[in-house]
């Protein structure tokens, strides 16, 4: 066992190593404008906003909701017939529609292009780097692409997916993307 003499000289040999070490300052990138960008080289404003973002942290008990036993326990709770009717709109694909925000220069958007296309649901497709385009994303809040955004009939969002994956579970029967 050590005593008290032989820790404080061990923490004394580390604080010496410690003094000599010398490091490189990190260079932190973030999205700013539609591109990404060394903070430090941000103006006044734009590193005060950035001190300000907060990390989305989204609820426990959505995610929850999106795992497999989750919709095996609600299709055994009796909404199996909920399921069936929903399943069959979406397949019909006629009170639904999707909107899909895209850029020529984005890597996720043509699978995501794709996987909309398979869900048979009718899908308008914005450029976001056209006014139009532009001026829909801002409309519904869009802030990177891909963004798809599943709409019913009545113009009411039921749910918002940013990669292809997540598109395809706009077919779920549960629905864990939509409200």
């Amino acid at each position: 066992m050590r005593n008290l003499e032989e820790i404080e000289t061990d923490l004394a040999a580390a604080r010496e190593a410690l003094s000599g070490v010398k490091g490189m300052p990190a260079e932190v990138y973030s999205r700013i404008v539609g591109y990404y960008r060394s903070v430090r080289n941000w103006n006044r404003g734009k590193r005060e906003e950035y001190g300000q973002r907060l990390m989305y942290q989204p609820d426990a008990s959505l995610l929850a909701s999106c795992t497999p036993q989750a919709e095996q326990a609600a299709c055994a709770a009796g909404q199996a017939e909920a399921v069936a009717a929903e399943n069959h709109q979406m397949e019909t694909g006629t009170d639904k529609r999707i909107l899909l925000f895209v850029r020529p220069a984005c890597p996720a958007c043509p699978p995501a292009k794709a996987a909309a296309d398979r869900l048979g649901i009718p899908l308008e497709l914005y450029d976001a780097d056209t006014d139009e385009g532009l001026a829909v994303a801002a409309f519904y809040q869009v802030q990177s692409t891909p963004t798809a955004i599943l709409l019913a009939s009545n113009g009411k969002e039921l749910g918002r997916a940013q990669d292809a994956e997540t598109i395809g579970l706009f077919n779920n029967p549960v629905g864990c993307l939509t409200s």
